[in-house]
C-alpha cells in the first residue's frame, strides 16, 4: 500500500509539473506575441505619421524678376501667393537671362520649379538659353508661365508649340465635352467678361472644337 501511495503521488506530482510548465509555456508565448504585435503596430503608426508630416508642397522657387516683367507691382504679389499656403516656400528671383546666370538658375539641383510672371515685353533669351530651358523641362522639372499674348509667343519660340490667344467679346461657356475627366470641368459653366480674357488653343486639339471654352 504504501508502495502504491508513492506511485501515485509521484504520478500526480509530475502531471502537476507538467500543467504549471504548459502555463508557464503558453504564457511567455502570449506575452511574445503581444510585443510583436505591438511593435509592428508602434511601426506602422509612426510610418503613417512620417506620410502624413510630408509637404505637398515645393520647397523652393526660381522667379524671372528682369527687365521683361513688372517687378513694381506683380512680382511681390505673385510671390505672396506662392507663399500663401505653405510660408516656408523659398522664392529665389533671378533678373538676367544671359547664358551663364540662366544655366546656373536650370542647373540648381535643389530647385525644380521655375515661374515665368506675366510679361511687359518680349525677354531677350539666346538659342543657347532655349535649348537649356527645353532640356530643364524635359528633364522633368516644372516650368510655370502666367501672363498674356507675349508669354504664348514665348513659349511657341521655345519649345515650337502653336499656341494661340483667340479674343472674342464673351462671355465663354464650358464646352463640357473637351473638360470632362479634366481640372476644367469643375469651373463654371460660364465665364463672364470684367476685361480682356484669352482662351489659349491648340490648332486642331479637339474635334469640332479649337479649346476649352467656346
Amino acid at each position: 500500500v504504501s508502495s502504491s501511495s508513492r506511485l501515485v503521488n509521484t504520478l500526480v506530482a509530475s502531471a502537476l509539473l507538467a500543467c504549471v510548465g504548459v502555463v508557464v509555456w503558453y504564457s511567455q508565448e502570449n506575452q511574445s506575441t503581444d510585443l510583436f504585435q505591438s511593435s509592428a503596430l508602434d511601426t506602422q503608426q509612426t510610418t503613417e505619421l512620417s506620410f502624413l508630416q510630408t509637404s505637398a508642397f515645393v520647397d523652393q522657387v526660381y522667379m524671372y524678376a528682369g527687365l521683361a516683367v513688372d517687378n513694381k507691382h506683380e512680382t511681390g504679389f505673385i510671390a505672396k501667393e506662392i507663399r500663401k499656403h505653405n510660408y516656408q516656400t523659398v522664392i529665389r528671383l533671378f533678373t538676367s537671362l544671359d547664358d551663364a546666370t540662366f544655366r546656373a538658375v536650370l542647373w540648381d539641383q535643389a530647385v525644380h520649379c521655375l515661374v515665368w510672371p506675366p510679361f511687359v515685353r518680349y525677354p531677350g533669351i539666346s538659342e543657347t538659353a532655349k535649348t537649356d530651358l527645353r532640356a530643364y523641362t524635359a528633364a522633368g522639372n516644372n516650368v510655370i508661365f502666367l501672363g498674356n499674348y507675349v508669354s504664348v509667343q514665348f513659349m511657341n519660340d521655345v519649345y515650337g508649340f502653336q499656341l494661340m490667344d483667340d479674343y472674342q467679346n464673351g462671355p465663354y461657356y464650358r464646352n463640357d465635352r473637351n473638360v470632362r475627366n479634366t481640372p476644367y470641368q469643375f469651373l463654371p459653366s460660364r465665364i463672364e467678361q470684367v476685361d480682356s480674357l484669352y482662351i489659349m488653343c491648340l490648332r486642331e486639339s479637339f474635334v469640332g472644337r479649337d479649346s476649352f471654352a467656346d
